[in-house]
C-alpha cells in the first residue's frame, strides 16, 4: 500500500505541473531561523509516530530524498509538540545515536498504524528496537544520555521557533514553512517544498 502511494505520487506530480499552488501555499517565517548544518539548503520533517498523516506522507518523503539536488541536506525532527510525544522523540534519537534510526523508522510506523500496536511509553518502544535486533542495554544508555536529551529539547525548541501547533510540517532553510493543509495535499506539499527549494538555490524570493 505504501508503495502504490509513492507510484501515485509520482504520477500526480507528472500531470499537475501546471496546478501550481500558489504563494499561499506556504509561511514565511520572520526573523528566519538559522539552520544546524552547512548546507546551500535545509529541509526539515517535524512528524510524530501516531500521526496518521505523518504515517501516509512518510513514503512520499522517502522517494522524495532519493531526487534532491546537491546542496540540500533533509534531517527528520520528532519535536513533540505534544508533551505526550517525548517518548517517540527519545526513541528516534536513541536510534540515531546507535546509527539504526534508518532500520527503525518505517517499520515503527507500520505498527502502529498497519498492525495497530500501541507502542506509545518507554518501555513498549525499547522492547520494540529490542524485537528489532537492537541491544537493549545500548538501546537504554542511549536513551537516557545526554546527545540524545539536548536532541530532543532542540528539536522542541525548534518546533516553537516555527510556530508548530500539528503535523506533518515541512520547514525550508528556516525561512518557510508548508503543510498539507496550507497546500491542499501531501503531493502539492512536495511540489511546494521544491519550488522553495530552487528559489533558496538560486538566492531569490519564491513567487
Amino acid at each position: 500500500m505504501r508503495r502504490i502511494a509513492s507510484i501515485l505520487f509520482a504520477l500526480t506530480l507528472f500531470f499537475s505541473q501546471t496546478a501550481w499552488a500558489g504563494d499561499d501555499a506556504w509561511e514565511t517565517i520572520e526573523p528566519a531561523i538559522p539552520t544546524d548544518s552547512d548546507a546551500k539548503v535545509e529541509v526539515v520533517e517535524f512528524f510524530w509516530y501516531g500521526c496518521p498523516h505523518c504515517y501516509a506522507l512518510d513514503p512520499v518523503v522517502e522517494d522524495w530524498k532519493k531526487t534532491l539536488p546537491e546542496g540540500v541536506v533533509f534531517r527528520h525532527v520528532p519535536a513533540a509538540v505534544n508533551p505526550s510525544w517525548l517518548p517517540h522523540s527519545y526513541f528516534y534519537y536513541a536510534a540515531e545515536l546507535l546509527g539504526v534510526a534508518d532500520k527503525l523508522h518505517e517499520p515503527l510506523f507500520n505498527a502502529m498504524h498497519k498492525d495497530k500496536r500501541r507502542i506509545y511509553d518507554k518501555e513498549s518502544l525499547i522492547a520494540f528496537a529490542v524485537e528489532n535486533g537492537v541491544d537493549e542495554a545500548k538501546m537504554r544508555k542511549a536513551w537516557r544520555s545526554f546527545a540524545v536529551n539536548t536532541k530532543v529539547q532542540r528539536a522542541n525548541k525548534l518546533a516553537k521557533r516555527f510556530r508548530i501547533n500539528g503535523v506533518p510540517n515541512i520547514g525550508v532553510n528556516g525561512k518557510y514553512l508548508t503543510n498539507g493543509q496550507l497546500a491542499g495535499t501531501n503531493q502539492k506539499m512536495m511540489r511546494v517544498v521544491d519550488h522553495l527549494i530552487q528559489a533558496e538555490l538560486k538566492g531569490v524570493d519564491p513567487e
